[in-house]
């Protein structure tokens, strides 16, 4: 494995989804905390009854890079009136991410009841979608999500993705769907690093709840809950991964709290991953 030497302060996002309050706040408080990105939504862009070039203009002042754009939904392996009506959605969201100046589009895993496992017909939705986004001089990052209808485990996804053999289709890898369901992170050895586009961070508390409920609402700060983080976030920095580390914490609790108070601590909770790192480093020289 190749180790990375990027500061991981330079390559720290936060998704605007874990922050209450209005769009202005939300950049404020990841700029000034010290993040370097930030995951948008097509809500956060046409929130504003000012009109999706105020918001664009926000974006831009606050100096923030766009590391992904959330999220296309529900695409392969569907009927193909169904999948050509989602590549035009594709094709919107595209159109939204070029006056964003975003590059990587996020696509959740198919949990649509009606999706089909033809693993031939799979490859071809995605590669089909791969290259519209290189006619755009963009990329698709795919989400292995836990309650998938076919491609849930991160190891099968990443199978996918070979399969489809395009430089515009990648992975996007959270460590809640990677870990709260008990996968093993061993598998992770095998996924190139180049082909890895998105990381997201979050931890979760030990519950009963389903993890849908868990992700949408029960997210925690990285190495605050059960989670095998550290475990998650050393394996990238072996491997070399080079992208966005972005924290993305969907929690009802912190939606009512400052939104600078969350990103600092957010940001503290990140960067508490890398010290443990060097920490251990240090002791093993």
């Amino acid at each position: 494995m190749r180790s990375s030497t990027l500061p991981l302060i330079s390559r720290l996002g936060c998704t605007t989804a874990t922050f209450g309050r209005r769009l202005p706040e939300k950049l404020q408080a990841m700029k000034q905390a010290g993040f370097m990105a930030t995951e948008f939504f097509p809500r956060d862009l046409f929130e504003d009854p000012r009109g999706p070039d105020y918001c664009v203009d926000m974006v831009r002042d606050s100096g923030l890079a766009i590391s992904a754009y959330q999220a296309l939904r529900d695409y392969e392996g569907m009927p193909v009136k169904q999948r050509d009506h989602v590549l035009g959605i594709a094709e919107q969201m595209m159109d939204q991410m070029a006056w964003l100046g975003a590059e990587l589009l996020v696509l959740c895993a198919n949990i649509h009841p009606e999706a089909s496992p033809d693993r031939p017909r799979c490859v071809a939705d995605l590669r089909r979608l791969a290259e519209l986004a290189q006619s755009r001089g963009m990329r698709i990052a795919y989400e292995p999500i836990g309650w998938a209808r076919w491609f849930s485990d991160y190891r099968e996804a990443w199978r996918l993705v070979q399969e489809v053999n395009h430089p515009c289709m990648g992975l996007a890898l959270d460590s809640l769907h990677v870990a709260a369901h008990g996968l093993p992170l061993d598998g992770l050895d095998a996924i190139d690093p180049d082909k890895v586009f998105l990381v997201q961070l979050c931890d979760w508390p030990q519950t009963r709840l389903p993890p849908f409920e868990i992700a949408r609402h029960y997210r925690l700060f990285p190495g605050e809950g059960v989670g095998p983080i550290k475990a998650f976030f050393d394996y990238f920095q072996r491997m070399g991964y080079r992208g966005v580390y972005s924290v993305e914490i969907m929690n009802d609790h912190y939606q009512q709290d400052d939104p600078l108070a969350v990103a600092r601590r957010a940001v503290s909770a990140t960067l508490g991953l890398a010290a443990a790192e060097s920490s251990l480093t240090e002791r093993a020289n």
